[in-house]
């Protein structure tokens, strides 16, 4: 009887040992594939691959929560909130110490996208109290999202290795912030009156400002500072021209250190647009640096 029980146990861990080294062979590829994303010009098929890989975890093991929050981060990559939340929601289930501390983080940062995206899309529709109260929530997640990644800056967890240190989480927050706030701006013209609108832009302009000090290397935010002059330009320009200039020259400096450090792919255009429209076409090369087409320095 003793003999039986301990083949059948042994049998139940053999099995559980294979699923498990499957599982973690899987995950591996998953992580590769994603890992290749990162640096590939179209990086849909990678995405892809990495997420077959981490479906074929997830049937093996259900509870193999890492995998979740991998496609979690995958989906939030490529701007699917709804798949996002979802697995992140589901990654949220699992047992994680602080190694796993950037689960929740991303979680609150991805809710911040989608209700940035529904503040966008109930202001071109012209409601504008909806879009108002979106927007508020939006810069509560990533408020929460700013606290808890510097509260936690020099940790090291599992998700360093996609880029997704604390302190990468923290300026990417900053950056939604700031779009958030000047959005805000918009917002508040309609329901408030320009001196609110006014008033939200010297806020963020002010905060971002003292952030790109600190990370001076980071285009996202250099890109949405030079946005926040550029919108505080237009409010004063006939009012006060010559402060109005001055932004305009400020905005443009931001521009061409963005142009000289390089920008992510989704900012190239709109950065590449703002700076023809700051500069009335005079600096063709700062354009083409900012797309990308011809090297930084």
């Amino acid at each position: 009887m003793n003999a039986k029980y301990i083949s059948c146990v042994f049998l139940i861990v053999l099995l559980c040992m294979t699923i498990f080294g499957c599982a973690a062979s899987n995950l591996n590829m998953a992580k590769k594939q994603y890992e290749l994303a990162q640096i590939a010009e179209y990086p849909l098929p990678y995405y892809k691959a990495a997420l077959e890989e981490l479906d074929a975890v997830i049937a093996r093991d259900p509870n193999y929560y890492q995998a979740y929050a991998i496609k979690g981060l995958i989906y939030r990559n490529l701007e699917d909130f709804e798949r996002a939340t979802e697995n992140l929601e589901l990654a949220k289930q699992g047992s994680y110490g602080a190694i796993q501390e950037w689960v929740p983080i991303v979680v609150n940062l991805t809710y911040g996208d989608i209700f940035h995206a529904r503040a966008s899309n109930a202001a071109r529709s012209g409601d504008w109290p909806r879009a108002q109260s979106y927007q508020e929530t939006a810069l509560e997640f990533f408020s929460n999202v700013i606290n808890s990644s510097f509260a936690n800056f020099g940790m090291r967890t599992d998700a360093d290795q996609y880029g997704l240190t604390m302190q990468h989480l923290y300026v990417s927050a900053q950056s939604r912030w700031a779009a958030g706030k000047f959005q805000m701006a918009t917002i508040a013209a309609k329901t408030e009156g320009k001196e609110r609108r006014d008033e939200l832009l010297r806020e963020g302009t002010r905060r971002l400002s003292s952030v790109v000090e600190a990370f001076p290397e980071s285009t996202p935010l250099r890109y949405y500072l030079a946005e926040g002059y550029r919108k505080q330009a237009l409010t004063i320009r006939k009012s006060d021209p010559v402060e109005s200039e001055r932004l305009s020259t400020l905005a443009k400096s931001q521009l061409r250190a963005c142009a000289e450090l390089s920008l992510p792919n989704e900012l190239r255009n709109p950065a590449a647009q703002l700076f023809n429209m700051l500069s009335k076409g005079t600096e063709p090369e700062t354009e083409q640096k900012l797309l990308g087409t011809i090297a930084s320095q």
